[in-house]
């Protein structure tokens, strides 16, 4: 990896770190998730019979937390920070194309959320939970699929964050993608569930690749070819994305004004 993109993803994660009382909250949130989900869903199961079981239900849900833990970013934060304070100017004087500036911030944080935030869910998951864990198989592809899934919520995030050059407000652009990303991504609830219509529209949608798909490979519910199948998905998502964001981004820079002194 070229130097300069290594030394801004080490500049992320050490900031990352710095605000260790962020994490522990955000970890904590994560765990009353898991602990409110848990008796949501055994109410759920006890009520009547969910598709899968309850076992897969809940499995399902910490691996969607996993995955959002680490794949869910916060770009419009970043580029919103310069547009406001006019420092824009001078990202893009740097010898580093903006985007993949802005990719290895958000690569720095994922993999701080990563060892902070996932493992601990992950092992809380199968120790006091008891889901139902991959095989060594279906475990490498999940971590593959989970960096393909970065990459789809890194691209998405960033063409919304070009909105931001026209509002000059981010947090708002912020919490509608990631109100959509959740409701949309099975990171509230199991897609599987969905009656076969709404699941098919759902399927058609970039966020279904976000979390559904990695934590379809972490339950076992893709095996074999359907593995390949769900990461080809995942690689034309990131192919598409990438070309909106060239020209979304083409378009921003004509919006750029210094807001700070």
């Amino acid at each position: 990896m070229n130097n300069k993109y290594l030394s801004i993803l080490k500049t992320s994660f050490r900031e990352s770190m710095v605000y260790r009382l962020d994490a522990l909250m955000s970890l904590g949130t994560s765990i009353l998730f898991l602990v409110l989900y848990y008796f949501v869903w055994l109410a759920i199961d006890q009520s009547g019979d969910i598709e899968g079981g309850f076992q897969h239900a809940i499995t399902y849900i910490v691996a969607g937390q996993i995955v959002a833990n680490t794949a869910f970013v916060d770009t419009e934060r970043y580029i919103g920070e310069r547009i406001r304070k006019g420092t824009i100017v001078n990202e893009l004087k740097r010898p580093i194309e903006f985007m993949r500036q802005v990719y290895f911030y958000d690569a720095g944080g994922a993999l701080f959320g990563f060892f902070t935030k996932s493992l601990p869910v992950a092992a809380i998951g199968i120790i006091f939970i008891g889901i139902d864990t991959p095989s060594l198989f279906n475990g490498m592809f999940f971590l593959l699929s989970l960096f393909l899934a970065f990459n789809v919520v890194f691209l998405f995030a960033y063409i919304t964050s070009m909105l931001i050059f026209w509002t000059k407000i981010d947090w708002s652009i912020k919490m509608m993608r990631s109100t959509a990303q959740n409701l949309f991504s099975g990171a509230l609830f199991p897609l599987y569930l969905l009656p076969g219509t709404l699941h098919t529209v759902f399927n058609l949608l970039p966020f279904q690749v976000m979390i559904d798909a990695p934590v379809q490979i972490f339950t076992m519910s893709a095996t074999g070819t359907e593995i390949y199948l769900i990461m080809g998905k995942q690689v034309i998502w990131i192919f598409i994305l990438y070309i909106v964001s060239f020209y979304a981004w083409k378009k921003a820079k004509t919006k750029i004004t210094v807001q700070g002194g």
